[in-house]
This record gives structure tokens, C-alpha cells and sequence, in this order.
């Protein structure tokens, strides 16, 4: 998904934003939190979003993640809004993600 991701969108680079990451499986789930997440924002044309949707399991009468507007801290220093997929499910017996930087949690 990443692959093509890259291919059908445009990267506007590394942002933060704040929340709590925990470890579902091989993938983070965010919730509402005061730590820092570390993520990117891409640029998507319209016809992308209906996809992601389907890959983040955010559709139907139970979804694990919903869609959301929500404000980002570019590493520019710009804030703005994007579209950020938060976990819909309950996070006991979750690992918790210090530090709120998945790739750097998921290397150690």
C-alpha cells in the first residue's frame, strides 16, 4: 500500500501530531493522547481516499478506524489540517508505542 500510495499521491513531508500509538499487530493503532505521533501527509486526488478507506478497514457499521480531519504539526513548522485515521476499537491488553515513532518502534 505504501508503493502505491507514493505512486497515486504527492508527499508534503513529516509531520507530528498529538495522540497515543499502540501496537494492534504488524500495525499502530492512534487514539486521542497528549504524546507526539510522528507520521507523514501525503497530498491525495479524491479518487484515493475510497481505497484507503477499504485498506484501513474505516468502513461499515463497526470500523477499526474512522477519518478525521485533524490539525498536524508539519516539520516546517506550519500546522494544518489532514485527514488522519484514528483506532475505533479498545486498547486494553495493547502495547503501547513510546515514544510515538512506529517505524523507529517496530526496528527495536
Amino acid at each position: 500500500m505504501s508503493r502505491w500510495l507514493a505512486e497515486n499521491s504527492h508527499y508534503i513531508g513529516a509531520a507530528t501530531l498529538k495522540g497515543q500509538l499502540y501496537q494492534v499487530s504488524y500495525y499502530p493503532a492512534l487514539v486521542t493522547g497528549d504524546e507526539w505521533v510522528l507520521g507523514d501527509v501525503y497530498a491525495c486526488p479524491s479518487d484515493v481516499w475510497p481505497r484507503l478507506d477499504v485498506f484501513e478497514e474505516a468502513m461499515g457499521l463497526e470500523p477499526e478506524y474512522e477519518r478525521h480531519l485533524t490539525p498536524v504539526l508539519l516539520a516546517t513548522g506550519q500546522w494544518l489540517s489532514a485527514w488522519v485515521y484514528w483506532y475505533q476499537k479498545p486498547t486494553t491488553g495493547l502495547r503501547p508505542v513510546v515514544g510515538g515513532d512506529w517505524l523507529a518502534f517496530i526496528v527495536t
